[in-house]
């Protein structure tokens, strides 16, 4: 699957607001905050490459730390073109042997997508931000 956008990264935090002015303050550049989704997100390095702060209890928190695992865990999220490239995806993760974590749907926010965990339990979530 080629992606629309690039591939950024997505982390569990305690504060979203508090890890929102750490990075302001060390000086990386912001590319937003949303108080209501509980989001930080600023750019790293010289290809921008996004990382997203989610805070506990958040829309996506339960999948970066589900059980036993701690909020160190990262998941990947790839952008979709269309509805059918997300339905497609889905189909190919299960096919070969992935672990669907969250049923193709729209979400809170208004995406529509799944998110998965590879055979090693590395996680990704597929989105069409089609609401941006």
């Amino acid at each position: 699957m080629k992606t629309k956008q690039k591939i950024w990264a997505n982390f569990s935090v305690k504060n979203a607001a508090a890890t929102n002015e750490f990075y302001k303050r060390v000086g990386f550049t912001s590319n937003g905050y949303n108080k209501d989704l509980k989001l930080a997100s600023f750019l790293f390095g010289e290809d921008d490459f996004v990382i997203h702060f989610f805070e506990e209890g958040s829309q996506i928190d339960e999948f970066l730390k589900p059980g036993s695992l701690t909020t160190s865990e990262i998941i990947f999220t790839l952008s979709a073109d269309t509805e059918q490239q997300v339905n497609e995806f889905a189909n190919k993760v299960k096919v070969a042997g992935g672990t669907i974590l969250k049923e193709v749907r729209r979400d809170e926010a208004g995406y529509y997508g799944f998110a998965f965990a590879d055979p090693d339990g590395h996680k990704f979530n597929v989105l069409l931000m089609d609401n941006m």
